[in-house]
């Protein structure tokens, strides 16, 4: 177990309280404090341990270049730092590195979790994981802050859906397309399960 020094808004985010409660717990006596040199509040949390994740991710396999080249800038930026890569669409929660991710800050590990741009680590949800991961006193690092304009957001977040669902409408095609090629072919049970 290690001791973190939290803002007052950290500590908030942390136990989902306003800060207000925070003050009142410190005049209690039910949480710890420190004072800064300037007089701040500096809670002191107990976690199980801090941890350095980078996180890359690429939508498919033809991406796997990218992919070692993400890994390659996060572990030139964070050396020490332990790599958690997936290959799967930002839009599917079911990613095992993600899930690892998730189950070690649910459990208590303060995470300090650095991704190279926002939409590597999810396309939708951003907030919600961040939630997660500040809940056990960690951090998200975005390294890519390129702000945009509400519009260009959701401009971009809607892009994102029609490219996403127009591959599967492709996929579906194909699945089709080699299903009746199976059938016309004499539909035996050996053709069909080739495609399974």
């Amino acid at each position: 177990m290690k001791i973190k020094k939290l803002t007052p808004k950290e500590a908030a985010e942390y136990f989902s309280v306003h800060v207000h409660t925070l003050r009142q717990w410190d005049k209690s006596g039910k949480i710890k404090t420190e004072r800064t040199a300037g007089g701040d509040r500096r809670y002191m949390i107990e976690v199980k341990d801090e941890f350095d994740i980078c996180y890359c991710r690429v939508s498919s396999y033809k991406q796997k270049d990218d992919l070692e080249r993400q890994v390659k800038f996060m572990q030139e930026k964070f050396p020490n730092a332990e790599t958690v890569t997936d290959i799967a669409s930002g839009l599917n929660f079911k990613r095992q590195g993600l899930k690892a991710i998730l189950e070690r800050a649910i459990q208590g590990d303060s995470i300090n979790l650095y991704v190279a741009h926002k939409d590597r680590l999810c396309r939708f949800g951003f907030d919600l994981i961040e939630w997660i991961i500040k809940r056990s006193a960690g951090k998200i690092v975005v390294l890519d802050q390129t702000v945009l304009s509400p519009d260009a957001e959701l401009t971009r977040d809607l892009l994102h859906i029609l490219h996403v669902f127009s591959c599967r409408m492709h996929g579906l095609r194909n699945y089709r397309k080699h299903l009746n090629h199976a059938l016309c072919d004499g539909g035996s049970k050996k053709n069909i399960q080739k495609m399974d």
